[in-house]
């Protein structure tokens, strides 16, 4: 009797295996729903007038009365009790400072942590110390970090001493481009040490250029994080608003000024970490999943 051979490049699955991928599909199918309809329902509702959200917020509003002019509306200084130009202007800043110190300074931190702990082995201990720290939460520590702002330091709203705070060269950053260094060979480094290149510029020309997909993947996925932040402004930046805070305070002040104006500026606030997932969603996938892999 000829036994049936599997055709080769048909990938056979057993029922068992079927129902679990269907299970997974409809479970993961619901979780995307949770995600993606709360933004949808926002950007409808930003369209309407404030009459007509509040007779039915889940109704669509009609293509002849979408209300365009309340992203317009949401400029006005007098309407809105703020200015989003100023708020767009501090989000950009803030976000690219913190976010290309905390890359740089962690880009450093790992690269010492990872390759001179041959030579001194008690950098193998800073790195448990930092890897001791993430584990740490973060929420215990807020009434610690309001007083040293406030009190102790007296850095609080002065940007030219508040920079400090993004170059500690500690967490998700560290891990990420610790792991990238992992992959590289101390060849190439040594190959320039004989070239007469410096630490530094070994670093800067030979090394950290061979982990630029890990350091662009990092960039955009603080700069997403960074973008919507407003716990820190709360807590010690109050007088250089961003866009994330401004939309935590016009909460309490949706009511006077109606919610399709709320809603507008939030779609507004959140249009830019859209663009940059959108553009850059292949980066971040492939290089954060393979950061650690290659260099």
């Amino acid at each position: 009797m000829r036994l049936k051979s599997k055709p080769s490049g048909v990938n056979i699955r057993s029922r068992t295996e079927k129902i679990i991928l269907s299970v997974f599909f409809v479970v993961f199918t619901a979780y995307a729903l949770t995600l993606v309809l709360p933004l949808v329902w926002t950007a409808y509702n930003s369209l309407k007038d404030a009459r007509s959200y509040n007779d039915d917020p889940f109704k669509l509003p009609e293509l002849s009365n979408l209300q365009w002019k309340n992203y317009l509306q949401i400029f006005d200084e007098e309407k809105m009790t703020v200015s989003i130009p100023t708020a767009v202007f501090n989000t950009v800043w803030r976000t690219v400072g913190s976010v290309s110190c905390g890359i740089f300074f962690s880009a450093c931190t790992s690269y010492v942590v990872c390759k001179y702990a041959r030579n001194h082995r008690w950098l193998n201990w800073v790195y448990v110390f930092i890897v001791t720290v993430l584990i740490i939460p973060v929420l215990g520590a807020t009434a610690t970090s309001y007083n040293l702002m406030h009190n102790e330091l007296q850095i609080a709203n002065k940007p030219e001493l508040i920079w400090t705070t993004w170059c500690s060269g500690m967490g998700f950053g560290f891990l990420m481009q610790y792991s990238g260094w992992k992959s590289l060979s101390w060849s190439y480094a040594e190959a320039a040490f004989m070239d007469g290149a410096s630490h530094f510029q070994v670093f800067w020309k030979v090394m950290l250029p061979m982990i630029k997909p890990v350091v662009s993947a990092l960039f955009v996925v603080n700069f997403i994080s960074a973008w919507g932040e407003y716990m820190d402004t709360v807590m010690y930046m109050d007088e250089w608003p961003s866009l994330g805070y401004m939309v935590y305070a016009l909460q309490n002040q949706a009511r006077y000024f109606g919610m399709p104006l709320y809603f507008a500026v939030i779609v507004v606030s959140m249009l830019p970490t859209l663009a940059v997932f959108i553009g850059f969603q292949e980066t971040i996938m492939k290089n954060m999943t393979t950061g650690g892999l290659k260099g």
